[in-house]
C-alpha cells in the first residue's frame, strides 16, 4: 500500500477531527491488553459509529488475510455484520495508516480495496470453503453465507479509510453466477466520517434520483393549498419502482416505521404475494397504499403541465412497510411480473426539521387506524407522564447513608408499575439487587408529583381539593408550560426535591398518638400550606440542587419548618369557618395567609439554603435531557450483571433448545465475546441484548441452569450504568483538576491521560463508552485519591 504522500490542504475543523481520531485509535490499542493492531481498532471503531447511524447492524470485528503463493493478497476482509432474517450482508474492508495527517489512497490501491472483499464473497457465496482458513472466524462466517445464501438479497461492502479516497465505487457491480444479489459499495474516508461526527452520528439520509438511477419519474398531484409545516403529494408508483428500492436500502427504508417486516406468513402478506401473482391488475384497488415522507423533494413540470417527482432526500416509509418489502420477495421468489402493479402513494415533506420527530410518529398512527389503539387510561399515556418515567428511570441519586451507592426515584405512571418490574427479576438475588436500585421508598405515583409541584406553585389550595381535581388541574397547567418542549432532567430532580421536602415536613407534624403538632385531620392542609408559604416568602428561590445532590434537609432547616408548621396550624384553626378543610380549598384562604405579618421562622437560616440569580441560571438553562444514552447504560447493566458465564452458557443451551433465533444466537455470541474482551457494544448490540435478558426472564428459564452450562470463570464486571452517572455528574473544572494533577505530578502515564481525554469528549458528546475504558478512567482518578479527588 502507497506511503503518505504529503499533507493535504483541509480546514481547521477535518484537521482536528483527524487528531481526535488519531487518540481514539491510540487509546483502544492501549485499554486492550491483547495487543490488537491499529487497524483493527480504527475498523471496530468506525464500525461502531456507522452501527449508531444506523447504517449496518450486528457487527464484528473479523479480520482475515489469504496470501498467494506469491505472497500477494488474494483476500481481505476486516469485518462483517448481518441483518436479522439474513436480508442484508455487510462486508468491511480498511486502509489505514498510523497518522494524523490527511494522506490520499491511490487508484491502484483504492482497486485492491475493492476486489479483495469481492474474492471472499464469491468463494463464500459458491461454497469454496477449502481456500478459507478453517480456524479463523472468517470461516466461520463464510460457512454462515453459504448456509444462507438463498436468504441474502444485497451485500454491502464498507470501504474504511483515515484517509482521502477520491475515487467513485463501482456501480452495478455483480459476482458472476449470482444475479440475483445486489452488491453495493460504500466508501467511507476521513472527510465523510468527520461530516458523520458533525452530524452527531445520525444516520445518513437515503437520496435518490429517480431519473438517473431507475430512468423514471413519478407523476404526482400537489396539495392545492400551502402552510408552513409540511407539503403533501399523491402519486400512483409503479411496483417495479418499490421493489428496486427496497432491492438496494433494504429495512433502511423503514426506520421510521412502527412494524417490522413479518414475513410473507400472515394474512396481510400472503393477501398481498397472492395478488401480485394471480390478479396484479387488482393490486392498486385492494391495497391501502403507502404513506411516506421526505426531507426535501425535487419537482419538475413537463411539457404537457403534469407535474413530476424526480428526486427525494432522507425518503423514509412510515406505513407500507410490508407492502414494499412483499412486492420484493414476490417478484425475487416468484420471479412475478410486477409491470402491472401499481400503489398509491401519499409523500409528506416536512418543512420544519425540529417538527419531524413529533409528526412522524402521528403520520404512521393514524396511517396505521385500521389496528384498534386501546385508549384506556388516557392519562397515565400522557406524553408528558411517559417523560417523566424515562427520566425516572435514567436519573440516578446519591444515597444519603452511603455516597458511593447510587439509587432511583421509581415512578409509578401505572399502577402496580413497580411491584409488576420486581416480579419480573428472576431470582431472589435480582429482585434484592432490584430494591437496592429502586428503594420501596422511593417510589412516586404520577397524582403525588401533581401534589409535590402545586405546592412548589404556591397552589395549596388546589392540593385540598384532592388527588384527582389536584392532578387534573396539574395536567392543565403542564401542558401549556410543556406545549413545546419535554421536561429536562432537571425538572424531574425537583419533582424528587420536593417530595423529600414533603416527606420530612410531614414527618416534622408527627402522627396520631404520637404527640403531633395537633389535629391530624388537617395535617395534609397544614404540610401543604406551610410549604407553600415558605417558597411564598423565599421567591420559589429554595435550592432544590442542594436537596437533590444530598437528598436530606438539613437539621437547621428542619427546625424552621417545624415553627411555620406550627404558625400555619394556628391560622387555620383562627379561620371562622364551619370546615378547615373546605376553606382549605378556597384561593382567599391562601391569600388571607400570605397578607399576614410576623411570622416565626428565622430568615437567616433559610437564606443559607437559597439559590443565587446565577446559580438559579446555570441550573436550568442548561437542564439535560440525555435519557436515551442513560437508558442505554441501563440495558448495558442489565446484560454485564448476569456474567459471562450466564452468555457463555446461554450459547450452549440454545443449541438444544433454540429458543432464539439464529439472528439472536449471532448476538448471543457477539455479547459473550465482548464480555470475555471488555470491548464496546454498539446501541444496537445494546438493545438486542437486553431483549433477549426479558425474553429469558418471560420465559421462567431458571438462570442458574444456564450459568450451569458454562465452564468459563465467572469475574467481577462493573456496573457502567452508576459508573457513566458518576463520571458524567464531574464538571469541567473537576475534570481540569484531574488532568492537572495527573500530568504535573507524573501519577498518571501519557497513556492515561489520553484515556482520561477521549472519556471526557465522548461523556460531552454522549457517545459510546466501552467498558475497558470506563474502567481505565475509573483506575486512573483512583490514583488520584492521595490529592483529594473524589467520584
Amino acid at each position: 500500500m502507497s506511503q503518505i504522500s504529503g499533507a493535504i490542504h483541509t480546514d481547521f475543523e477535518l484537521e482536528q477531527y483527524l487528531l481526535e481520531l488519531y487518540h481514539e485509535v491510540n487509546s483502544l490499542v492501549y485499554a486492550d491488553e491483547d495487543g490488537t493492531s491499529k487497524e483493527n481498532k480504527f475498523t471496530e471503531y468506525v464500525m461502531e459509529l456507522l452501527a449508531e447511524a444506523g447504517e449496518t447492524e450486528s457487527i464484528r470485528l473479523c479480520p482475515y488475510v489469504k496470501e498467494n503463493k506469491l505472497e500477494n493478497i488474494q483476500y481481505k476482509i476486516n469485518g462483517y455484520g448481518i441483518e436479522e432474517g439474513y436480508e442484508t450482508l455487510h462486508i468491511f474492508i480498511t486502509h489505514f495508516q498510523d497518522t494524523n495527517q490527511l494522506y490520499r489512497v491511490s487508484k491502484p490501491d483504492f482497486d485492491k480495496l475493492v476486489k479483495w472483499p469481492a474474492g471472499f464473497l464469491n468463494a463464500a457465496f459458491k461454497g469454496h470453503l477449502e481456500d478459507i482458513e478453517p480456524s479463523t472466524e472468517a470461516y466461520g462466517l463464510a460457512r454462515l453465507i453459504k448456509d444462507n445464501y438463498k436468504e441474502i438479497d444485497r451485500v454491502n461492502v464498507f470501504i474504511l479509510s483515515n484517509g482521502n479516497i477520491p475515487h467513485d465505487p463501482p456501480k452495478n457491480f455483480s459476482l458472476k453466477g449470482l444475479d440475483d444479489t445486489t452488491f453495493i459499495y460504500h466508501v467511507w474516508d476521513a472527510e465523510r466520517l468527520h461530516r458523520l461526527s458533525q452530524s452527531r452520528y445520525n444516520r445518513e439520509p437515503i437520496e435518490i434520483d429517480f431519473r438517473e438511477t431507475l430512468g423514471e419519474v413519478i407523476p404526482c398531484l400537489a396539495m392545492p393549498s400551502e402552510n408552513d409545516l409540511y407539503e403533501c403529494y399523491l402519486a400512483i408508483v409503479p411496483g417495479s419502482i418499490l421493489s428496486t428500492l427496497y432491492r438496494n436500502y433494504g429495512t433502511r427504508l423503514l426506520e421510521s416505521n412502527v412494524r417490522a417486516f413479518l414475513q410473507q406468513t400472515g394474512k396481510i402478506n400472503r393477501g398481498i404475494r397472492d395478488t401480485i401473482r394471480e390478479e396484479p391488475y387488482m393490486f392498486l384497488p385492494y391495497n391501502n397504499g403507502l404513506a411516506t415522507t421526505a426531507q426535501e423533494v425535487k419537482m419538475e413540470k413537463l411539457e404537457d403541465g403534469q407535474l413530476v417527482i424526480t428526486g427525494v432526500k432522507d425518503f423514509q416509509i412510515v406505513n407500507g412497510g410490508q407492502t414494499t418489502a412483499s412486492l420484493f420477495h414476490t417478484e425475487k421468489k416468484f420471479k412475478a411480473d410486477l409491470s402491472q402493479v401499481f400503489v398509491q402513494m401519499k409523500l409528506t415533506v416536512i418543512k420544519d426539521e425540529d417538527k419531524k420527530n413529533e409528526t412522524v410518529p402521528f403520520i404512521s398512527r393514524y396511517a396505521n387506524s385500521q389496528n384498534k389503539v386501546s385508549e384506556l387510561d388516557l392519562t397515565s399515556n400522557n406524553p408528558f407522564l411517559q417523560r417523566l418515567e424515562e427520566l425516572s428511570r435514567t436519573t440516578y441519586a446519591i444515597d444519603p447513608e452511603d455516597s458511593n451507592k447510587q439509587t432511583i426515584w421509581f415512578l409509578e405512571r401505572v399502577k402496580g408499575q413497580y411491584k409488576e418490574a420486581l416480579n419480573k427479576e428472576p431470582t431472589k438475588g435480582k429482585q434484592d439487587a432490584f430494591k437496592l436500585k429502586f428503594p420501596r421508598s422511593q417510589v412516586i405515583i404520577k397524582s403525588e408529583i401533581a401534589k409535590y409541584m402545586n405546592i412548589w406553585h404556591q397552589q395549596p389550595f388546589h392540593v385540598a381539593k384532592g388527588a384527582q381535581k389536584n392532578y387534573n388541574q396539574f395536567l392543565k397547567d403542564v401542558e401549556k408550560d410543556f406545549k413545546k418542549k419535554k421536561p429536562g432532567r432537571v425538572y424531574w430532580q425537583d419533582i424528587v426535591a420536593n417530595a423529600i421536602l414533603f416527606q420530612a415536613t410531614d414527618k416534622l407534624f408527627g402522627r396520631k398518638n404520637q404527640d403531633p403538632i395537633g389535629d391530624t385531620n388537617i395535617k395534609s392542609h397544614t404540610v401543604a400550606y406551610t410549604l407553600s408559604y415558605l417558597h411564598f416568602l423565599t421567591g420559589n428561590r429554595l435550592n432544590l440542587e442542594m436537596i437533590w445532590d444530598t437528598q436530606v434537609i438539613p437539621e437547621d432547616l428542619q427546625v424552621e419548618l417545624k415553627k411555620g408548621l406550627k404558625y400555619v396550624y394556628d391560622f387555620l384553626n383562627s379561620l371562622d369557618v364551619a370546615l378547615i378543610s373546605e376553606a382549605a380549598k378556597a384561593e382567599k384562604t391562601w391569600k388571607a395567609l400570605t397578607g399576614r405579618t410576623g411570622h416565626p421562622m428565622n430568615m437567616e437560616v433559610i437564606r443559607k439554603y437559597l439559590i443565587t440569580d446565577a446559580e438559579f441560571k446555570t441550573r436550568y438553562d442548561s437542564d439535560s435531557t440525555d435519557t436515551e444514552e442513560v437508558q442505554k447504560y441501563n440495558n448495558l447493566q442489565k446484560i454485564t450483571s448476569l456474567g459471562i458465564r450466564f452468555w457463555d452458557g446461554l450459547y450452549s443451551y440454545n443449541l438444544n433448545s433454540e429458543i432464539l433465533s439464529k439472528y439472536q444466537e449471532t448476538n448471543v455470541s457477539m455479547i459473550r465475546k465482548t464480555l470475555k474482551e471488555s470491548g464496546t457494544m454498539t446501541d444496537r448490540l445494546i438493545q438486542k441484548g437486553a431483549e433477549i435478558v426479558d425474553l429469558i426472564t418471560e420465559k421462567d428459564i431458571d438462570i442458574e441452569k444456564i450459568k450451569a452450562l458454562s465452564k468459563l470463570d465467572d469475574k467481577e464486571l462493573i456496573d457502567p450504568s452508576v459508573l457513566y452517572n458518576r463520571l458524567s455528574r464531574l464538571t469541567d473544572d473537576d475534570w481540569k483538576r484531574i488532568l492537572d494533577l495527573g500530568e504535573q505530578t507524573n501519577t498518571l502515564s501519557f497513556n492515561e491521560i489520553s484515556v482520561l481525554k477521549t472519556v471526557i469528549q465522548k461523556l460531552k458528546r454522549q457517545e459510546n463508552i466501552d467498558l475497558k475504558r470506563l474502567q481505565a478512567t475509573q483506575t486512573a482518578i483512583d490514583k488520584l485519591k492521595k490529592f483529594g479527588v473524589k467520584v
